[in-house]
This record gives structure tokens, C-alpha cells and sequence, in this order.
């Protein structure tokens, strides 16, 4: 069916509910959350600490007449002589003059002091001699006029004077829950532990002695008939039922997991955009019809109704608990709940479509969400918080940064409508929604602009917007260059059926005119396999991309099936389908369902028959070869998986199927699958393959275009390649040992003449001899055969060539001058210089690196200038956070701030008591310093009775105190003393019912008060508003910019490890105490100028206001933190070393955890508590910023100290601390606060362990790479009855030699694992010997394990089982001193970007010990040897792959080495290239070198190497030279015949082909009766003939005596390939092991290591 949206969106839907198990998960985590905000159980344990078990049950009931404060005297006296208190008051009127008199002198104070103004007062206050301070508000302008209603706030210091708690919130009258003390948990030994905390103090006094002083002025002014009655209180110590702590309430833990509710389904969303972004599902979707709009709409849908779904279950939960618990019923609220849910479901979803968009990587998405998330809640939680203080309009940018802020404050928000909509404003309502609204539309742009600049890979901007060139279709002539001659070019039989045609294709470079296609024409015919051959960069993708329709070309017509497919591109390409290196296919669905979605999309007609039959030939097939079709994608390997791209390529109504390097990283197995597919399907189909492996293309080509620098040099058959550019036959000789080629290039001169050796390789001798001189071939051959054993000849092969010639022949680079190789002699000759040179050396080398990689990156100017703009902003924004210079920390008290409540007081003569019930509730989400005591309407309870026989009847309290008249001179107040600051509002209580029975019928008189404890010291870590503000303004800006800072350190350590450089410099001899000693060295140095960079900013944007002193100690902090967490960012890049944008962003999530995130959660979830303190303190990062905290307090302190002394008289800088109560400033260094002493001492440390840890890391490494957990003694190895018998003697007569021997080998390897096995005992082990002048191929197909044993070879990978001995020395003991004489090339890596070859090659050979002085030369002479010349100045970035392939082959020439270890040194490299490194590694071994490399290129093997190791799925499957191997495994050869098509018409040339097929089976049959065709097209046939020993003499003579009869054209002999090789081996092997199950047991199908291999095991 066409791409309609329905389909579409069930596709969607479908992978939604394939991943039910991650959605279960994430409501889970959720609900747990909602169930952690709305319980608080956090309140709950805390409530735990504060245990009431000793008077659990008690009615103590203790009275006192507030007449005297000798409970504070005494205990105070009891620490000193004699203390008499002042009593400081203001302002300073007649009035209150009178007033403090009177209470100074009835509770015995020395003296009063009066202030103009309470804030001069708060700066005066000095708690070591006053008692407290008196505050009056709402005087008459008279001041000798007594006020009606007497208001008066009772300032005293923040820390209670008679108990000294062990906890700092329980020393503080804002943070302390109850009124009860406890003689254990606070310390006191007194008698008087049963009188409530405000009598102990004196401040009850206080307040009853200030309100007797008014009310008897009050009296004498406006007498009253009522007598004045006696009051007394009584402290009530027994439980409240619901304990009323507000300090117990805090919002921190809900506000916290409000911050982050919505991170995990976030997270999800990001998981799943970036697993289809990553295998490039959009591209593909947009080439099967959907468009990125339509795509987009319906993934926001899907994932829209999946969110919703969860964000309602949340915000329905908590409204409807909000409204239980408080009463409260909002419409308003519940409609705004719904709408923010829209809105934050709505951003969520872009917000994670944009990030999976720009990282395509799941792991690096994840990570940076993450990051950005706890980033906005570290710096903008506390600013959001502050807003309901100040209103301020930056709230909308806070809000528009990233919409998790918007999270917490709308739920405040709502909470706050509900339970206080009048103090809300318009700008409170609409800011949430609208910043909602602007980041939606700011989202949807963001991701229009990353669409554009990102379409997808592989896809083009002009294509996706259907823009082509406007000088597509110009006819302007264009310089054509070098063009292939059309005779190179072979098209379709007559019964060939074209598809597609190219005619005259050109493209260029995006950002140059530099042509990648030049003049390409092609044909493509339906029933084929189109193989495009070419080196790396010669524009096989480029072509891939414009024939499906991804990338317009410059010039040229693409027909499809005769039409223009720009005529009607979204018809064409119904009928193509492509995969890269991606799949396209969505990873979390089933392989069902994947397979269902694509054949529904892809076939035409809505056949539901053949949609089902269709669907069940794939499922089935998958099924036979690959896995269960209930299987998810991602779940497969990676060859699986493109086996299924490959069956939804193929399926529908997909005529042609693109692919691009199709089995690049598919094991033997899962290729032949692939191909074996391909192969049943093409009949229907054509098949368009690019790739750069040879071998597969002449295995299973059908025609090859081969491809060389943007030019199609020809195209055709394989037959016709060959007999086009191949005019010669290769005679193959194998010579016994030691047997000179000269007789014998001498005898087959004598009869075909100019005939001089091709190629020598060890014992194999290689001619080529002329097309023309086939038909003397049969009498030399006679000859030869006849004479072979007098010429020491021992096997003779003749065969055609092979495809590899034909592209060594082709496929060329242009090169400016002839290579050069010197005298290996004066090439070699310099000698390393001494141990102790060569120690300064590398450390020279060292600096010299980080100078050429580090010191001119541009990460170090982004990076500052990131920091200038955050600390900007961050600043500017963080002006909400300044404190105030003068603090308020009012506690109300009973009427204040409700006067109209008088009202509802009963009257007492109609009551036994009157009971309080209730108070004002507190909002939840106020914070300690918010704390309030006032009374509402229905605080008033009417009681008979009297309340002490109440009390006697209750276990526990269910009232706040109570007002009982004691007939009708006394009044008596009972206090609840386990309710904290309940004791002055039912004094309040009091004192108004004394006015009420004084003046009956007079309402204007009253008495108001408020608690004001002063407020805390900055030093003072406690969760207080202002404390909290004060400490974390300054490490804020510090905070966020300092992981951005020590992460970008990560990216060269990173880099080094990916590019392998760093494995180089170990081989090369590089100590690792010089490589982590002088990285340190540098890191620091340049860590260092940034923070005094930093430092600069800081003091340029006045963040601190700091001085010279802070500035210098803010630089000294930086610096120790440098220390301490550039070696944790060197771990971290010892453990994520596979990409460059992971490391960086887990060393940012990791600082920023455990630096501001860390801190920020100990001031606002911890609650400042000493033991998380002490544990954060091990993070560097913490240290860091409560170090800077420490300094900004003290700045802080200081400027305010300053402030309060020039309002005293008298008071200068030098004697501010005598002038000014707590302004005495010591050292920085010290421990207690505000110093800075544990900050550098918790860096120091962490800084020793994180160095401690590298080199216990780098110890541990090297152990465990030549060790396992596994007991090795029960291994089996040695030799299996299977293997081969050539293999089996190696290995024996390697493991039987005695040291003497190994001595003799310049290189020997005895019987190395390539793994250990998880399971079982049986073990993969690789055994051979080398010596002088000899060069061996390791050859598999890919994913075989070469590299793996290439890197074991070197020391990369270690192994645990087996020995290696290199010129008598052991690897395992003796490694550093072997790599001395080893040069190694990786298979892609090894080179940095940002340095050139001329850097590389000098820093490896300092480091290598090459003298300095002689360093230009040897540069000069490998740059003649690989024609390097022209850009050794151009760094490694912008080379071509053929180009950085020479660098790394001459990276492993730097030196005076014995051995070189190449892996796949040629792979995907032009053949002039080859040639070149090919040339010099002959050389090598011309010279007495020892050549090891790896290979799946047969022509490499071919001609470096005297003998191969077969290797497959890293198991030694046989050994000995190609023609030997051949010759032993593969029996006959291949035939290739083309027949010459004659008639007039196309019928009489088909039946004219049919008797010339029926007349060559006949002779075919005659070669061998066995004989089998392997293949044919049109009039070319492939057989394959059986033929045990082959005389050549007689096949070319029989040959070339029929060619006229049977109608030939022209015919080719070739061998078997080495594949074919190893799969007749594998064959063999099978076949050895189903004969010997039924007869050989387990414990004896094996021969046991020898003697000497296991007693080095014992050892």
C-alpha cells in the first residue's frame, strides 16, 4: 500500500507497545516518586530523631508567674561570675522609655539602651550582653501617648542560652521543632528541664512584662472598674497528637523530586528517537514516501498520547491530595493542571526529538539530557524558589532556558492557588504558560533548522527540498580530463533486460567545484549482480546516492526503466531501495513486525494473500538462517541485522536493491547467508554492490564497474575484464628449496621467448606469459613436465588472471615522481641513543606533542569564552540571591496579622476554659524562615470545666494550650510545650482576655506581638533561606563552569586513545610514568592560566566583590582542585575511550554531580546535615565550592561589618571587633568556618587517591592482560584429531622445542589463545616460527579475528594461554624490550586529525630514540620511499584514506626495527599505492626483516608472503604457502567459457546457442564426468570441473583444438579461491568430527600440551 499516515502511525504505535517493559518501568519509577512527594516520608524518619519517649505518657504540669528570668541567670552565672543583661529597645520615645523602665527594673536587668530605628538596632545587637531587644510598631505620632493597641516584636539571638543540642537546627529558635527539652539531647542539667524553652530564656517574661507595663498605663489612663486579674502559666509536658512541626514539613525533598519526575520518561523519549536516528529510519522512511513533516507530526502523536496518559495520572494525584489535605476544592487549578500537562508533555517530546537529532547516539543523548537537566536544577532551582519573594520578571527567562524548570514552579503555583489564590498576581498565572507556549515555538524552529542543516546521512538539502542545481541541465561544456576508452566497456546481451542507464553523470563537492563523478555512464540489467569496484574515496557512495535518488547530480540523466526518475522522483524510487552502513530499521520492533511494516509499505496492490505469503518467505527464511521472528531488532548482531535490511530491501515490488560495503562487518557465516539470498532473489531483480574487497567482488559479481578517483575505467563481466585487460596466463611453478629460478626461466625461454620471472615468494615462482604465445603453451608444457624433477620442480599450475590484476591494472593514483627506497643500509643505519638520553628524550617528545595538539586547539578559546558568558549570566540572574543587609526572620504570633479574629474569642466568663484548636496552616512549600503562629477563625473553643481534669484524662494532647479563669482574681494559661513557639501566642491570648474583661465594652484596645529571633551567621551552615543564598551565590557561577573547564582536558587523552596513537607510543618504548607524568605536568600548567582566566572574569563582573586576598585564595582553591580532578578526568578516559563527545559529556555529568549538584543537594535536600557534609567533602568539586563559599561569607561578614561600624561612633577598621558585635576576622586558613583549610585538605586527598588509583589501573592492566580467573590446567590444546596435519605438526614441533630452539626463531609463537572460553576447556591456539628474510600472511575473511591476533602480537591484547619468544626472549617478562624491535601499523587508526605526517613521524621517533640531529633525514628518506613529498605539511584531517594509510606504514618504519606487524596494511587502497608499500615490504624482507601481516586480500598474500596462516573465526585452520594450500585443498579448477552468439535473427541465435551449450557439456563431460556448473549468463558459462591432478599440457591442447568447433569465443582457467580454500577445510574438519563422535570420548579427542608448556603453566 502507498505511505499513508495511517500505516504510519501504526508502525509508531507498534513500537511504542514493543516497549511496554521500558514504559512499565518508567511508571514505576514515577508512582514511587508521586508517592515519596506527596507523603514526604523524609518528614516521617525525621520526625523519628526526635524521640519523646522519656515523658511518652507524662503529665507533668509545671507552673510559673513570668515575674523573674532566674532560670536563664542561674545557668548563665553558672558558667560566669555574675551576668546582668541589658535590654535594648527602639524607637527611642517617651513612651517606650517608660515602658522598658518599668520591665528592666521588675526583671532585675542592668540597664536599657534605646535606638532611633530597628535596623540600626539589629546591627547593634550584641548577644553577650543583652538579654533581648523590644520593637514597637503602630506608636501614636505623640510620643508621650499611649497606643490603643500595644504591638511590639521581641528581638533575641538566634541561638537558644540555656541548652547547647548536639544538632544545629535543634540549637536555633527557626529550626527547633518542639518546645519540650530533653536533658540528654540538649544538654541540660538542670532542674528546671520541665519549663518551656521561652521561660528558660526569658523572653515569655519579657513579653508579660512588657504588656503589664502598657496595660497599667493603659489603666491609669482610661481606669476600668474590673480588677486586674493574676496571672500564671503552667508548662504542660505531654505529647501533641498531631505533632504540628513545620521544620518537619519542608518542601525540599517533594521540590527536589518535582525537579526531576519527568526525567526518566524524557530519557525514554530520547532513547527512542536516538536509536532510530542513529540507524538513519528517518532517511529511509523519507525515501519510501513519508515526509520528515509527516513523520514528525506522528511520532509527537504516538509519544503525545503515551505522556499524557502519565502526566495526568501525576497531576490528578496531586491535586486531589492538595485538595484532601487542605480542604480546598479549586476549578481554576485543576484546568491550569491540565493545560501545563499539554504544554510540558509538548516540550518534552521536542525537546528530546532535537537532542536525539543532533547526537544520533543513544548513550551520548542520554547523557547530555541528563547533564542539562541537573544543570538547570542546580542553578535555577534556588533563583525559582526566591521568586515568590520578589515577582521579578526574570522568571520567564529561567523558564525558557529548559522546560524542567518550569516543572517545580508551576507546581508551586498551583499549590499556591490553592491554598492562597489572593497572593497571587497575573504575571504568577501567566508565566508558566507562556514561556511554555515561546519554548514550544522556539523548539519547533530549532528542530525546521536541524532538519535543513541535518537531513539525514547519505541525503542531500537540494533533494530533500527538491531543489536541484540551476545549472543542472546546462550544456556548457566541462573539461572531461583523462576518459576511458569506450572499447572498455561491455553491455548486455541481446535477452538482457535494461533497468537503469546512467548517461554522462556528474557531481561535485558541497562546499567546492572539485568533481567526485566525472562522466560516469552505466547499465544495470535485471537479473544481476553490479558489483561497483573501487579504492576508498574513488566516489562509490556518491554514485550509491544519486542512483537512489538521495543527491542530485551536476550534470547527466539517470533513466529508470527508460523514464527520467527526476521526471517523477517519488515513483522511482518505489521501485528502489538502498541500505548503507545503516539498516533503516526501527531496533526496539520484532523482527515480525519489522518485516510485516515493510512489505505493507512496500507492495503496490492490497493483495492479502500475497501480503501473507510474502511476509511468511521472509519470516521462514529468518528463521532457517538467523533467529526467531519474536526476536527484536536490536538484539542481533550486526550481520543478522543486515540480513533482515536485506529481506525488507528485497520485498514488495523493489526492483532494484542498492547496498554499500554489504559485509563489511559480517562474520564468514552471516555473509554466506547474505549472499546465498541474494543469489535466490536476483532473477526477479538487480542488485547494485559497492565495495573494495576484490575477493568478494570476483565471488560474486555478475558485472563490475570498476571505479578509480570518480572515473568508471570499465565495466563488464568478469569474463569480459579479463579478456579485455588480462592478454597473459600465469605458469606457477613450486621449486623444492634452496632450487636457483635461473635454469628454469632459462629452459622455458627456449620456447616462449622474453619470458623473466613475475614474482619470487619463498618457494613459489611466478611467469606470465603472453596471450599470444597460448598456442605454444601445450609443447612447453609437455616439455616442462617431462623435465620437472631434473629442474627441481615439485607442482606446476597454469590459470588466467585474476580479478585482481585487472584492478592492480585500472584502479591507479596519480603520482608526481618515482618512488624512491634508499639503501635499507643508510636508511637504518642510526642507533638509539642512551637509556638516560633517551628518558629526557621522551619527555622532550612529550611537550612536543602536547605543543603540536593541545596547545592550538580551539577548545581552549570556546571554553573561555563559555565561561565569560555563563558567569555573565549567571551573575546577572543570581541579583535575586544577593542578602538583604538587614534580615528579617519574623515569627507572627497570635492576632498579628488577623486582628478581625479578636472577635471570635468567647468570653471566659461563659466558659470553663478557653481551649485553642487550630492556628493558621502553614503552606508546605514555605521554607523554616516562613514559620507562623497566628490564629484563624476557628482557633476558639468554648470548654466546661476545668482543663487540668481534662488533661488528666488524655494520653495526649489534641489542643495548643488553653485559657482557664481561676476565679476571679486569677487567669491562668496552660502551654503546650511540645508545640514550639506556642507559649507567647497563648500568652497573646491571655493578655487580650485580660483587655476584653477590663474594658468590656471597648474593642479598640489590644496587644499584638511577634517572635524575631535574630538573624543566624552566614558562617552557620543551616538550611535558613538566607544562609542557603548567601553560600551558594558565589560558588554558583564558579560551579557551572568548572566541569565545561576540567572536561576539556578529557578530549586530547580521548582522542589519543581512539586514533591508537597512544598504543604506538607504548610499542615505540614510551614509559607510561613519562606519558601520565608529563600530561599532568602540562595539564596543569595550562589548567593554571585558565584559572587565572577565570579568576579575571569573576573579578571583572564583581561576582563576590571580592578583594586581592580573596581573589588569591579563590586562585589557590582553583588550583588544588586542578590536582585533585584532572587525574579523575584521566581515569575517566581510561574507562570511555570510544568516543570523543561521551567522554566529554560523562566527565561534565561526573564534575557536575559531584560538584554543584552535590552541593546544591546538601544545602536543599540535605538540610545542610555535618556527616553528608563531611562525605560530599571527598568530591574535589564540593571542596571547591564550599571553599569559595567560605571566602564569599566571609566577604559577605565583612562588607556587613562594615556598614554597622560606620554607624558607631569611634569605630575604624583596626578596632572594628571591639566596636562590633562578631566582626572578628582571622585567618583564611583555618578548619572551623568560614576557612578554607578543609577544603584544600579533602582536594589534597582526593587528589592523592585518584593518582594512587591511575597507577593501580595501569598495574592491574598489565597483570590481567597475560593472566585469567580461570584455571588454565584443565585447558586442552596442543593438537585435535580435526585439524590439519600441517598444523597439527607446527604446533607439536613447536611446543616440543627446547629453549635452544626458541632462540633460534626470530619470532615464535607457541600455542597462543585468541580467547579464553566463557564455557568448556577446549581452546583456539595459534602456533608458528619465523625467522630472518621470511614474510607470513594471516588470511580470513573479515570479522575472522586477525586483528585480534595482530594486536596480540604486539602487546595490545594480551593472552593468558601459550608463549611468544621474540629473538630468544620471553613476551610476558621481557615485552619492553621486544616492542624495541617491532614495528606496527593498525589496521585505521594511528593518526591524530589535527597533526600532520611530518609531526607524527618526528614525535615517534624522538620517542623512539632516533637521535634529533638525524631526525630530518630519516623524515626525508620514508617520504622518498612513499612519495610523500607534496603534503607532509598538511595535517591528517583533511588526507585521503590512501594518504593516511602511507603515514601509518611509515610510522612503523621509524626506527632500526627487526620485525614488522602490518594489519591489513593495503585494504581498500588504490593498486598504485599498494604497489608502493608493497615494494618496500619485499624489500624489507629482502634485507633480513621478519614480516607479519594480516589480509583478506588473496593478491596481497600473493605477493608478500612465503607462507599463510588460514584463519577463521580465531582458529588456526591451516598453514603453508597459497599454491601448496591450493594444491592440497582444492581439487580441479574453474572454467570459464564465453560462446559466440551467430543469426541473423534473435531467434536463430538462440537456438544456435542452444546446440553451442549442449555441444560444450558434451566436452566439458569428457574433461570429467563429476563436472558441474556453477554459473552462467546469457552466453557465458562458469563450470567448475573435479579434476584430481591436472596436465595442463593436455587441457590447453584439448582447448585450444575445439575452441573453433565448439563455438568459443574465448575461455579462462583459474584456481579456487583462498575462501574457497578455507571452506573445504572447514568441510574437511566437519566431516573429521562426525566421524569420530560415535568413537572417540571427550576426555581423549584431544592430545595434552607438552611437558615444558605445562610446567610454565605451573610456575
Amino acid at each position: 500500500m502507498p505511505a499513508t499516515f495511517c500505516l504510519l502511525f501504526k508502525h509508531n504505535v507498534q513500537i511504542e507497545l514493543d516497549l511496554w517493559r521500558r514504559t512499565l518501568f518508567e511508571w514505576i519509577i514515577v508512582i514511587i516518586m508521586l508517592i515519596l512527594i506527596l507523603a514526604n516520608p523524609i518528614s516521617y524518619s525525621k520526625r523519628a530523631l526526635y524521640s519523646r519517649t522519656d515523658y511518652e505518657g507524662d503529665q507533668t504540669i509545671v507552673s510559673h508567674k513570668l515575674d523573674d528570668i532566674n532560670i536563664l541567670t542561674g545557668l548563665v552565672d553558672s558558667k560566669r561570675e555574675q551576668t546582668k543583661y541589658k535590654l535594648a529597645y527602639s524607637p527611642d520615645t517617651a513612651f517606650v522609655r517608660s515602658v522598658v523602665d518599668v520591665v528592666t527594673s521588675v526583671l532585675e536587668l542592668n540597664n536599657s539602651i534605646g535606638y532611633n530605628d530597628p535596623e540600626t538596632l539589629q546591627n547593634q545587637f550584641d548577644e553577650r550582653t543583652m538579654l533581648a531587644a523590644v520593637v514597637f510598631d503602630r506608636l501614636d505620632k505623640d510620643p508621650d501617648a499611649i497606643p490603643k493597641v500595644l504591638s511590639v516584636s521581641i528581638r533575641f539571638p538566634s541561638e537558644f542560652r540555656t541548652i547547647s543540642p548536639f544538632l544545629t537546627e535543634d540549637r536555633l529558635w527557626l529550626t527547633r521543632c518542639s518546645g519540650v527539652v530533653n536533658s540528654k539531647r540538649d544538654n541540660a542539667k538542670d532542674n528546671d528541664v520541665n519549663q518551656d524553652i521561652y521561660i528558660r530564656e526569658g523572653f515569655l517574661q519579657l513579653q508579660h512584662q512588657v504588656f503589664l507595663a502598657w496595660f497599667h498605663m493603659l489603666r491609669s489612663q482610661d481606669p476600668s472598674k474590673a480588677t486586674e486579674p493574676q496571672t500564671e502559666v503552667f508548662n504542660v509536658r505531654l505529647r501533641v497528637a498531631n505533632e504540628r512541626c513545620s521544620t518537619m514539613d519542608f518542601d525540599a525533598i517533594p521540590s527536589f523530586l518535582f525537579n526531576f519526575i519527568y526525567l526518566l520518561p524524557f530519557i525514554n523519549v530520547i532513547r527512542n528517537m536516538a536509536a532510530q536516528m542513529k540507524d538513519n529510519v528517518l532517511t529511509h522512511q523519507w525515501h519510501y514516501g513519508y515526509s520528515f513533516c509527516k513523520q514528525y507530526t506522528c511520532i509527537v502523536i504516538v509519544l503525545m498520547l503515551r505522556l499524557l496518559c502519565l502526566g495526568l495520572l501525576i497531576m490528578f494525584a496531586t491535586f486531589i491530595y492538595w485538595s484532601v489535605v487542605d480542604g480546598i476544592f479549586s476549578p481554576i487549578a485543576l484546568l491550569l493542571l491540565i493545560v501545563f500537562v499539554i504544554i510540558i508533555t509538548l516540550e518534552l517530546i521536542l525537546t528530546g526529538i532535537i537532542i536525539a537529532k543532533i547526537f544520533r547516539d543513544v548513550v551520548n543523548a542520554v547523557l547530555f539530557a541528563i547533564i542539562i537537566w541537573t544543570f538547570n536544577y542546580a542553578v535555577f532551582g534556588l533563583m525559582l524558589k526566591r521568586y515568590w519573594d520578589l515577582h521579578g520578571l526574570y522568571v520567564y527567562f529561567i523558564l525558557m532556558v529548559f522546560f524542567s524548570n518550569q516543572i517545580p514552579h508551576s507546581m508551586q503555583m498551583i499549590h499556591r492557588l490553592i491554598d492562597e489564590p489572593g497572593t497571587l498576581r497575573p504575571i504568577d498565572y501567566l508565566s508558566p504558560f507562556v514561556s511554555g507556549l515561546v519554548y514550544i515555538l522556539v523548539s519547533i524552529g530549532i528542530l525546521c533548522i536541524l532538519q535543513w542543516r541535518m537531513p539525514g546521512r547519505l541525503l542531500s538539502r537540494r533533494m530533500m527540498y527538491n531543489k536541484c542545481r540551476k545549472h543542472t541541465l546546462d550544456d556548457t561544456p566541462i573539461h572531461l580530463g583523462r576518459t576511458p576508452s569506450w572499447h572498455n566497456f561491455e553491455f548486455g546481451d541481446v535477452g538482457s533486460s535494461e533497468i537503469v542507464r546512467l548517461r554522462h553523470i556528474f557531481t561535485a563537492h558541497r562546499t567546492s567545484e572539485r568533481k567526485i563523478l566525472k562522466n560516469i555512464s552505466m547499465r544495470i540489467y535485471v537479473g544481476e549482480i553490479y558489483v561497483i569496484l573501487g579504492h576508498m574515496g574513488s566516489g562509490k557512495l556518491t554514485l550509491l546516492r544519486v542512483l537512489c535518488g538521495l543527491k542530485y547530480p551536476l550534470r547527466g540523466h539517470i533513466l529508470f526503466m527508460g523514464e527520467d526518475i527526476y521526471e517523477d522522483i517519488r515513483r522511482s524510487r518505489k521501485f528502489v531501495d538502498f541500505r548503507s552502513y545503516e539498516n533503516g530499521l526501527s531496533p526496539h520492533l520484532s523482527i515480525e513486525k519489522t518485516i510485516n511494516y515493510h512489505v505493507e509499505l512496500k507492495q503496490s496492490d492490497r493483495d492479502s494473500n500475497r501480503y501473507k505469503s510474502e511476509c511468511k518467505k521472509w519470516l521462514d527464511i529468518i528463521e532457517t538462517h538467523i533467529a526467531e521472528r519474536w526476536q527484536r531488532i536490536n538484539t542481533l548482531t550486526y550481520g543478522e541485522r543486515r540480513v533482515v535490511a536485506l529481506c525488507c530491501a528485497i520485498a514488495g515490488d523493489t526492483k532494484l536493491i542498492v547496498f554499500e560495503e554489504p559485509t563489511k562487518n559480517m562474520t564468514a557465516r552471516e555473509a554466506a547467508i547474505f549472499w546465498n539470498i541474494v543469489s535466490a532473489e536476483k532473477e526477479d531483480h538487480a542488485f547494485l554492490v559497492a565495495t573494495y574487497s576484490i575477493d568478494e567482488t570476483e565471488a560474486i559479481a555478475d558485472r563490475i564497474g570498476i571505479l578509480s578517483m570518480g572515473v568508471l575505467e570499465a565495466s563488464g563481466t568478469p569474463f569480459f575484464l579479463r579478456s579485455k585487460f588480462s592478454s597473459c596466463v600465469e605458469l606457477v611453478l613450486i621449486k623444492k628449496p634452496h632450487v636457483p629460478d635461473a635454469p628454469i626461466t632459462e629452459f622455458i625461454a627456449n620456447y616462449i621467448p622474453e619470458t623473466e620471472p613475475e614474482n619470487e615468494i619463498g618457494d613459489t615462482l611466478t611467469y606470465k606469459i603472453n596471450a599470444r604465445y597460448r598456442p605454444r603453451l601445450q609443447k612447453m608444457l609437455i616439455h616442462l613436465e617431462n623435465e620437472r624433477k631434473k629442474l627441481g620442480i615439485e607442482n606446476v599450475r597454469v590459470v588466467g588472471s585474476e580479478m585482481s590484476d585487472i584492478y592492480m591494472k585500472l584502479a591507479t593514483s596519480f603520482r608526481l615522481q618515482q618512488q624512491i627506497i634508499p639503501d635499507v643500509t643508510q636508511t637504518f643505519k642510526y642507533s638509539v641513543v642512551s637509556k638516560k638520553q633517551l628518558k629526557k628524550q621522551q619527555v622532550r617528545a612529550m611537550f612536543y606533542k602536547k605543543m603540536i595538539h593541545t596547545a592550538p586547539n580551539v577548545w581552549p578559546v570556546v571554553m573561555i569564552f563559555s565561561c565569560f558568558i555563563l558567569i555573565v549570566v549567571i551573575t546577572r540572574l543570581a541579583i535575586v540571591l544577593n542578602v538583604p543587609n538587614v534580615r528579617k526572620n519574623t515569627i507572627p504570633i497570635g492576632f498579628l496579622g488577623s486582628e478581625e479574629f479578636l472577635k471570635t474569642i468567647p468570653n471566659i466568663n461563659d466558659c470553663g476554659y478557653i481551649e485553642i484548636k487550630t492556628v493558621t496552616n502553614v503552606p508546605t512549600y514555605r521554607k523554616a524562615n516562613g514559620l507562623s503562629r497566628t490564629f484563624d477563625a476557628n482557633s476558639f473553643s468554648c470548654e466546661q470545666g476545668q482543663y487540668k481534669h481534662t488533661l488528666s484524662k488524655k494520653v495526649e494532647l489534641t489542643s495548643l494550650g488553653a485559657v482557664e479563669q481561676g476565679g476571679e482574681q486569677d487567669i491562668n494559661g496552660y502551654i503546650s510545650q511540645d508545640t514550639f513557639h506556642s507559649a507567647p501566642m497563648l500568652l497573646n491570648l491571655l493578655h487580650n482576655i485580660i483587655i476584653q474583661l477590663s474594658y468590656t465594652n471597648k474593642t479598640d484596645y489590644a496587644t499584638l506581638v511577634e517572635s524575631h529571633p535574630m538573624p543566624t551567621p552566614l558562617t552557620m551552615k543551616i538550611n535558613l533561606l538566607d544562609n542557603e543564598i548567601a553560600h551558594i551565590n558565589a560558588p554558583l557561577a564558579i560551579g557551572c563552569i568548572l566541569p565545561l573547564v576540567i572536561s576539556i582536558f578529557i578530549i586530547p587523552m580521548v582522542e589519543e586513545q581512539i586514533c591508537r596513537l597512544r598504543v604506538l607510543q607504548v610499542i615505540a618504548g614510551l614509559r607510561l610514568q613519562i606519558y601520565w607524568g608529563v600530561s599532568l605536568l602540562w595539564d596543569m600548567l595550562t589548567y593554571f592560566i585558565y584559572s587565572i582566566i577565570i579568576v579575571i572574569i569573576v573579578a571583572c563582573t564583581n561576582v563576590g566583590d571580592f578583594g586581592i586576598i580573596e581573589n588569591l585564595m579563590l586562585l589557590l582553591l582553583l588550583f588544588i582542585y586542578g590536582l585533585a580532578a584532572l587525574p579523575i578526568t584521566y581515569v575517566i578516559s581510561m574507562y570511555i575511550n570510544r568516543s570523543i563527545v561521551r567522554a566529554f559529556l560523562v566527565s561534565v555529568l561526573f564534575q557536575s554531580l559531584t560538584g554543584l549538584v552535590l552541593y546544591i543537594v546538601y544545602w536543599d535536600v540535605a538540610n545542610s546535615n555535618v556527616i553528608f557534609f563531611y562525605g560530599a567533602c571527598l568530591s574535589p568539586g564540593f571542596s571547591l565550592l564550599d571553599g569559595i563559599s567560605n571566602i564569599y561569607i566571609r566577604c559577605l561578614e565583612k562588607r556587613l561589618c562594615q556598614t554597622k561600624c560606620a554607624a558607631v561612633k569611634n569605630c575604624q577598621p583596626h578596632n572594628m571587633h571591639e566596636m562590633v558585635p562578631h566582626c572578628n576576622f582571622n585567618t583564611y586558613f583555618q578548619w572551623s568556618d568560614p576557612g578554607i583549610l578543609p577544603a584544600l585538605t579533602f582536594m589534597i586527598l582526593a587528589a592523592a587517591i585518584a593518582l594512587l588509583l591511575i597507577f593501580w589501573i595501569e598495574l592491574h592492566r598489565k597483570e590481567k592482560k597475560f593472566h585469567s580467573s580461570k584455571n588454565l590446567n584443565n585447558m586442552r590444546t596442543a593438537t585435535y584429531h580435526f585439524d590439519d596435519s600441517d598444523v597439527a605438526d607446527v604446533k607439536q614441533k613447536i611446543a616440543e622445542a627446547d629453549m635452544s630452539k626458541c632462540k633460534q626463531s626470530v619470532f615464535l609463537v607457541d600455542q597462543v589463545e585468541a580467547k579464553i572460553p566463557a564455557k568448556g576447556n577446549r581452546l583456539n591456539t595459534v602456533s608458528f616460527a619465523l625467522n630472518k628474510y621470511m614474510s607470513m600472511g594471516i588470511f580470513g575473511p573479515r570479522k575472522s579475528g586477525k586483528s585480534h591476533l595482530i594486536r596480540q602480537l604486539v602487546g595490545v591484547d594480551g593472552f593468558a594461554f601459550g608463549e611468544i619468544y621474540v629473538r630468544g626472549l620471553d613476551f610476558k617478562y621481557d615485552i619492553d624490550t621486544i616492542l624495541g624491535y617491532v614495528g606496527y601499523c593498525p589496521q585505521h587508526y594511528g593518526l591524530l586529525n589535527e597533526l600532520t605526517p611530518r609531526e607524527h613521524i618526528r614525535l615517534l621517533c624522538m620517542i623512539r630514540g632516533v637521535p634529533e640531529d638525524k631526525i630530518r633525514e630519516k623524515i626525508h628518506d620514508i617520504c622518498l620511499m612513499l612519495n610523500m613529498t607534496g603534503w607532509m605539511h598538511r595535517k591528517c584531517g583533511v588526507l585521503t584514506p590512501e594518504k593516511r594509510r602511507k603515514v601509518n606504514v611509515a610510522l612503523s618504519l621509524v626506527a632500526y626495527n627487526k620485525i614488522f606487524i602490518l594489519d591489513e596494511p593495503t585494504s581498500g587502497m588504490p593498486s598504485t599505492t599498494r604497489r608502493e608499500i608493497w615494494n618496500i615490504l619485499r624489500y624489507l624482507r629482502y634485507c633480513g626483516k621478519t614480516i607479519i601481516f594480516a589480509s583478506n586480500d588473496e593478491l596481497e598474500c600473493k605477493v608478500l608472503a612465503d607462507f599463510i596462516v588460514l584463519f577463521q573465526d580465531s582458529e588456526m585452520l591451516a598453514i603453508g604457502s597459497m599454491q601448496y594450500l591450493r594444491y592440497k585443498y582444492s581439487h580441479g579448477f574453474y572454467l570459464e567459457v564465453r560462446l559466440v552468439r551467430d543469426g541473423s535473427t534473435k531467434q536463430e541465435s538462440e537456438a544456435n546457442l542452444r546446440k553451442d551449450v549442449e555441444n560444450l557439456a558434451r566436452f566439458i563431460n569428457f574433461l570429467h564426468d563429476k563436472s558441474e556448473l556453477v554459473g552462467h549468463m546469457h552466453n557465458w558459462f562458469k563450470y567448475y570441473i573435479p579434476v584430481g591432478h591436472i596436465v595442463y599440457s593436455f587441457l590447453y591442447g584439448a582447448l585450444e583444438k575445439n575452441k573453433v568447433r565448439l563455438n568459443v569465443y574465448d575461455y579462462c582457467i583459474y584456481q579456487a579461491s583462498l575462501n574457497v580454500v578455507i571452506a573445504q577445510v572447514q568441510e574437511t574438519r566437519a566431516e573429521l568430527k562426525r566421524n569420530m563422535e560415535p568413537k572417540v570420548e571427550n576426555d581423549n579427542r584431544v592430545k595434552r600440551s607438552t611437558n615444558k608448556f605445562t610446567s610454565h603453566l605451573h610456575q
